[in-house]
């Protein structure tokens, strides 16, 4: 399926909601990596918001990228329980040894995760009872831990359409 016809299943499946805006922008992320400007350009074409309007609300959350990143994004969750787990060390640990080329590294709240904690995600695949030695070998062999997890809304249509 192309990226137009994501962001028309998008328009679909929010029609009033501005949340619609929220989706397309994780759809063209998915796409790219990145919030790329050919993206931007389809947003508007395809649902009409305005390029300021989209790169305003990119910005605001930490979760879209505005530049080019590695095709690895690894998120720690650092919240309580993966806090108390040693969320922080892993997380400094991830900082030093990742290449910036290879892994994106970023500090994320809570992921749903707290009875496997620490815990984070690898481009959507979640990492359950982190270890140091466990996030090494991912820094080393990130296509390993890799699952091609891709979120999706399709899944959401019944509750939008019949709510």
């Amino acid at each position: 399926m192309t990226l137009k016809e994501r962001l028309e299943n998008v328009k679909r499946i929010f029609p009033k909601a501005d949340s619609a805006l929220i989706a397309a922008l994780h759809e063209v992320q998915d796409e790219y990596g990145w919030i790329h400007p050919d993206g931007i350009k389809l947003i508007n074409e395809v649902l009409g918001y305005g390029e300021t309007q989209i790169v305003s609300v990119a910005s605001f959350y930490h979760f879209f990228h505005l530049e080019p990143t590695p095709k690895h994004k690894l998120s720690i969750c650092t919240n309580l329980a993966c806090m108390q787990k040693g969320a922080y060390d892993l997380l400094k640990l991830a900082k030093e040894k990742a290449d910036p080329k290879k892994v994106f590294v970023e500090e994320t709240e809570c992921i749903g995760l707290c009875d496997h904690a620490p815990a984070g995600l690898l481009n959507g695949t979640p990492l359950k009872d982190m270890t140091p030695q466990l996030l090494e070998d991912l820094l080393e062999n990130p296509d390993r831990y890799d699952e091609g997890h891709r979120e999706t809304y399709e899944d959401l249509t019944d509750l939008y359409e019949n709510g």
